[in-house]
């Protein structure tokens, strides 16, 4: 036994001991390794595996149509085909992309420079549009080679159209893109999405949007398009498509045809029309003119198209009816008139003055519209002739606060509420008002008299203007401009009706308003009065001219009116900037309406009787 070297042995067998276990540990480790991924988080890695191959896509809803009280339809969606281009998947002057620019017939120059504007502007990634609206040729070319062009995108969009073009467009406004500042701010919201910017589309934007839907679509491990994924075949329970719910429709008040007739008249001249419905607050007809093409924002207007129309001196995208404010001049006496009717401190105290031209006032003389005078007037024949010394008188006398009040009661000075966005107020100026523009005690009865007339201050929009002539024709009641009649849904639900309340202004006096009313009778019948060539043979209405000074150029023409007398169906305030008279520039346009409108009801009145 000798030589054998037991030490030598034991560290060989120590040796292979340890490399023995090393080696089961490892092994054991890679087993519980495989376990752990393959049967403890196997639905984790199944998931995630699934994520890779199986997308969610969005599919946008169409917004809801707008339509006229007929239910014509004024604005609505139309599907078309856009490729769009994924910045992250294709280098900028790739051969693919070049041969795709060829192929399409897309200038690659002009694209290769604004692929790179857009690719710095946004450095998230988000798609680019390619092809706003493909064609049939276009869209076979992607088909067939999808895999040659994976980074392009191909879905179908909804393209906004006002298939009437500029008729009522700020009335329907228009839509346009959101900012990233309103990606950001507001959720359900994602870059692309357009949102009413303008009118109805603007005011009612949640109603017309509708709720998108999802598809579930399977691509190929290089991002190409394989189809939409059949759950059946998978496992992947979590994966619900569903159906997008278009928007709700919207049904306006306004008549398509009294609009056209509207918009007819009013073309080529600066101001604006608005027709009301003295019953319910129905806005039947409403333009604003110069007018725009809302279909210039539906394809997203250049910032250059943007700064001409934002720099366009006549202002086409500024809506007069509801956001210009002009001294209702005369038309205003029907205020003043009906304030001086109930105050004992001017048909109690004082004996009017003849009318020889105007009237003095302190160091100052204060002019009437006629030169040589109207002689003595009774209450009425003041209103039937306009006469500024009459007025002049008045507002010497009552106290501002007293027309100020009874101005309110009629809905002026305050917003009428009407469904449009950036109403403006208007300004019915009282002795506080004058206290705080120039100072306690720094201002004169002067510019009472003025008032009286309405000039100086006393500002109004048109819209206010035929609210306070409805208040006027239905007998003292508060009524609510609107120009929506219904919204409903594509099942014909109705979800939302517009306010068609008429109730009764507390505060008016009846008998002192039907001596107003007499009076805007005798403004168009009597052959002196200053609106007697709005009349309209066979139709009895009442009406008020107004001629506003104009500091900036030649005088604006008013004129507001309602008919039949009796049982009134329609107001009607036009505003004609620089235009002169109101009674011979404003006063015809009313009388087109009118017989336009009554016309139309008699024709539909007849219809419905013989069917």
């Amino acid at each position: 036994m000798a030589g054998i070297n037991f030490q030598a042995g034991s560290l060989m067998e120590y040796r292979r001991r340890v490399v023995y276990f090393f080696v089961v540990g490892i092994f054991m480790i890679f087993c519980f390794r495989l376990f752990y991924l393959q049967v403890i988080r196997n639905n984790y890695y199944s998931r995630l595996a699934m994520s890779n191959r199986i997308h969610r896509e969005r599919i946008i809803a169409p917004r809801g149509f707008i339509r006229d009280a007929n239910g014509e339809k004024l604005v609505v969606d139309i599907p078309l085909y856009q490729i769009s281009i994924s910045p992250n998947r294709v280098a900028e002057n790739s051969a693919e992309l070049k041969l795709g620019c060829r192929w399409f017939g897309i200038d690659e120059e002009l694209f290769t420079k604004q692929f790179s504007a857009w690719k710095e502007k946004y450095s998230d990634g988000r798609e680019m549009t390619f092809i706003k609206d493909a064609d049939k040729g276009q869209i076979s070319i992607l088909m067939e080679n999808r895999e040659l062009f994976p980074f392009f995108n191909l879905a179908m969009k909804h393209h906004r159209q006002y298939p009437q073009g500029k008729l009522a467009a700020h009335i329907l406004g228009h839509i346009g893109e959101v900012t990233d500042r309103e990606v950001n701010k507001s959720q359900g919201i994602s870059p692309g999405d357009v949102i009413g910017r303008m009118g109805i589309e603007k005011v009612y934007d949640d109603f017309l949007r509708g709720t998108d839907g999802i598809r579930i679509v399977e691509k190929s491990a290089g991002g190409t398009r394989v189809g939409e994924y059949d759950r059946h075949s998978g496992d992947w329970e979590n994966i619900e498509p569903r159906l997008p719910v278009p928007g709700y429709d919207i049904y306006l008040t306004i008549d398509v045809n009294l609009q056209k007739k509207v918009e007819e008249l009013l073309e080529g001249r600066k101001g604006s029309i608005v027709v009301i419905d003295p019953n319910n607050g129905e806005i039947l007809a409403a333009a604003s003119y110069p007018v725009f093409d809302p279909n210039l924002f539906s394809s997203g207007v250049s910032d250059k198209r943007w700064r001409q129309l934002n720099s366009d001196p006549d202002k086409p995208l500024f809506n007069r009816f509801v956001q210009a404010v002009y001294p209702p001049a005369s038309v205003y006496k029907s205020i003043v008139g009906y304030a001086a009717l109930g105050s004992e401190a001017v048909f109690g105290k004082i004996r009017f003055e003849p009318c020889n031209g105007g009237y003095q006032f302190g160091n100052r003389y204060f002019k009437c519209w006629k030169s040589d005078g109207h002689g003595r007037l009774n209450f009425a024949e003041a209103i039937i002739k306009s006469c500024d010394t009459y007025y002049y008188q008045i507002g010497e006398a009552l106290p501002i606060d007293e027309i100020a009040s009874a101005a309110k009661l009629f809905g002026l000075g305050e917003k009428t509420g009407v469904d449009l966005s950036g109403e403006a107020r208007g300004l019915i100026p009282s002795r506080e008002y004058f206290n705080e523009r120039f100072g306690k005690g720094k201002w004169t009865k002067g510019h009472f008299l003025n008032c009286s007339i309405g000039q100086g201050d006393v500002l109004a929009t048109p819209v206010q203007l035929c609210m306070m002539t409805a208040i006027m024709a239905n007998g003292g009641k508060k009524i609510f401009p609107h120009f929506v009649k219904k919204i409903a849904g594509r099942n014909g639900r109705i979800v939302y009706r517009g306010d068609q309340r008429a109730l009764q202004v507390g505060g008016i006096n009846l008998k002192n308003l039907n001596i107003v009313r007499d009076a805007m009778e005798r403004v168009v019948s009597d052959p002196e009065g200053t609106g007697r060539f709005s009349r309209v043979p066979g139709i009895k209405s009442a009406g008020k001219t107004g001629t506003a000074q104009n500091s900036h150029g030649e005088d604006h023409a008013l004129f507001v009116a309602y008919a039949p007398i009796r049982s009134p169906r329609l107001t009607i305030a036009v505003v004609l900037e620089n235009a002169g008279h109101g009674g011979v520039e404003a006063g015809p346009l009313a009388r087109e309406i009118m017989i336009f409108f009554f016309h139309s009801l008699s024709n539909s009145e007849k219809a419905d009787e013989s069917g």
